[in-house]
């Protein structure tokens, strides 16, 4: 049989009182004795009451849910920043309710109106490049949100993201310094601006340098994926005529670190390792890895105090953050065996 849901009628007929007398005692009501209100939270308790967070939300407005719409939830960076968000949220009394793509675009539109179906507070959103219609309805629908990590061009909204042109300049102003002249750059996928970003500053590098931007084979984050999903990154790094290489993202870094000592070639020794994202300083059992990421400020808690601040005052100009990044040298890259 379907198990019942406890009412409030349920507990006002067990304890004597009125559903009104209830309901207040429930929220805390202070007019009532402190008798009245512990009788009936223990009643309430016994009878395995939930509340109907629902009818809560019509009442006062608020939800105290944030979701979050993100592509990924394999990628560790979106996991990392998921937990930072609820952790943040959950120290100002919100919830967080996770709704994801899985790397399919298209479902963008049906996860935004389940969020807003559902009466959240506001929602922090992962966008892709293409998805400008779909932020625009949310604005059009009286949404708050906040992107994250990526830009979304000719879009006012508000936005925090790391800056990824220059933290591919830094990846490439580092190599070029330590004397490499021939790269592999493991690209991520096209729809992510924080690829295009990042492989549009490694080449401003490698002009500035003066070296040819034919010293840089690009494999095409399509061609990654798929080599990680059938476990063939040996053969995708094959042929080894580069001295270092450039990963798009940490958790693809580390299978090409195993993949490559698979074949007895040393790091840095042989050739050298620079990814994005720092995964290791949410999680320090990772192993060492030179990476690029934000400086100073979390991401994900800036996200939520930014989209926080616009729930409570809609009116607030929208805000575009750029975090500045740097360089966190875990020691996997060095000069080319050659010139040492």
């Amino acid at each position: 049989m379907r198990a019942v849901r406890t009412t409030l009628k349920d507990i006002a007929n067990a304890c004597g009182y009125s559903v009104n007398t209830v309901s207040r005692a429930l929220r805390g009501d202070e007019r009532l004795s402190e008798a009245t209100r512990s009788l009936i939270r223990e009643t309430a308790g016994r009878m395995g009451y939930i509340p109907n967070t629902m009818a809560s939300s019509l009442r006062s407005g608020r939800s105290h849910m944030i979701a979050v719409i993100v592509n990924d939830l394999h990628n560790q960076h979106y996991c990392d920043l998921i937990n930072r968000m609820d952790r943040e949220l959950r120290a100002r009394n919100y919830n967080l309710m996770i709704l994801c793509m899985q790397l399919e675009d298209e479902l963008a539109e049906k996860l935004i109106h389940t969020a807003i179906s559902l009466s959240v507070d506001g929602v922090l959103y992962f966008p892709s490049v293409g998805q400008r219609h779909y932020i625009e309805y949310m604005k059009d629908n009286g949404m708050p949100f906040v992107l994250l990590d990526r830009r979304v061009n000719e879009l006012n909204a508000d936005t925090v993201r790391c800056d990824d042109e220059q933290g591919g300049y830094l990846a490439g102003r580092h190599l070029t310094a330590l004397g490499h002249k021939r790269f592999l750059f493991l690209s991520g996928m096209e729809q992510s601006s924080s690829q295009i970003d990042r492989l549009s500053g490694f080449r401003r590098a490698i002009r500035e340098s003066g070296l040819r931007e034919d010293c840089v084979r690009v494999i095409p984050g399509v061609q990654v994926e798929e080599a990680l999903a059938h476990n063939s990154l040996a053969a995708l790094l094959d042929p080894i005529d580069y001295t270092a290489i450039v990963s798009f993202r940490d958790e693809v870094a580390y299978p090409v670190m195993y993949a490559l000592r698979g074949q007895r070639i040393s790091i840095p020794g042989d050739v050298s390792i620079i990814s994005f994202d720092n995964l290791h300083a949410e999680d320090p059992t990772r192993p060492l890895l030179t990476s690029i990421y934000s400086a100073d400020e979390n991401i994900a808690a800036l996200g939520v105090r930014m989209l926080l601040e616009r729930i409570e005052n809609p009116s607030l100009p929208p805000r575009n953050v750029v975090l500045p990044v740097r360089i966190y040298d875990h020691g996997t890259t060095a000069p080319p065996a050659g010139i040492r």
